[in-house]
């Protein structure tokens, strides 16, 4: 059986549109041009990284040349005084060491990672950490606590909490 000029050109055609539509498709999902769950709040910049270790890292994704975040902050969970749980999320350039730069992963040691909605409080307070630092203060003051100086750090209480 002898298929002609025209069948293949069509044929290759129909094969090549398909490849271009599939590759549009991938594109606009991985582009995170969707909405969350609940189909109101649209997508941050910001992501949060799950890590094989446990940790938890906040900030701006991107995969290029390997996996990396800017401006990093991280979740650190413990105990206050009284026992009880506090979680915070720090940034990452003010551990004692002084690290400065992009956080980098090692792709196998990620175990999941998702876009934060614009609703998070952690993408808000990523977004504009000195409001985040002073509503911190504000909050400690009203519940009787005494006040540190602002920083950017969080307890279980604060707006940054996840």
């Amino acid at each position: 059986m002898r298929i002609s000029k025209t069948a293949t050109i069509v044929l290759i055609a129909i094969v090549a549109v398909v490849f271009i539509a599939a590759g549009v498709w991938v594109g606009i999902s991985f582009a995170g041009n969707h909405e969350s769950a609940s189909g109101s709040a649209s997508v941050s910049p910001y992501s949060a990284v799950y890590l094989s270790t446990g940790d938890v890292y906040f900030g701006k994704l991107d995969w290029f040349p390997s996996p990396h975040i800017e401006n990093a902050w991280f979740l650190e969970r413990g105990t206050d005084a009284k026992g009880n749980p506090t979680v915070g999320v720090y940034p990452f350039s003010q551990i004692a060491w002084g690290p400065a730069g992009d956080v980098y992963f090692s792709s196998n040691q990620i175990i999941f990672w998702t876009h934060l909605a614009n609703t998070s409080s952690i993408a808000q307070a990523l977004a504009n950490p000195n409001a985040a630092a002073q509503s911190a203060a504000q909050q400690q003051a009203a519940a009787g606590q005494q006040v540190p100086a602002p920083t950017t750090s969080a307890t279980n209480t604060s707006p940054v909490a996840p």
